[in-house]
């Protein structure tokens, strides 16, 4: 939820205020960066809202927990790679 209520919050309108900047200045290490950042995160977004409604469909079933597994690992390595390329953008733009 917190990863979703930063993107509506901050992310999304930061990154469709600058668009045009980071399509046309894709040389610079921070757009890349901020690029890398945005398709890991979107997709740790979606895994982790499918995975969030596929345990609300079925709270008992200890055994789909554990089915999803690989899932919740791929979730996790790709939410902390945005992570650092978020930082790794901050610190490239506002340092």
């Amino acid at each position: 939820m917190l990863h979703f209520i930063t993107f509506v919050a901050a992310m999304g309108p930061s990154f469709s205020d600058g668009i045009t900047f980071f399509t046309t200045s894709t040389d610079l290490i921070g757009v890349q960066s901020m690029w890398i950042h945005a398709i890991t995160g979107s997709i740790a977004l979606i895994l982790g809202i499918f995975l969030v409604l596929a345990w609300i469909i079925n709270l008992s079933n200890v055994a789909g927990c554990v089915k999803r597994k690989r899932i919740m690992d791929a979730t996790v390595i790709l939410w902390a790679l945005s992570l650092i390329f978020g930082i790794v953008t901050y610190l490239s733009f506002y340092t």
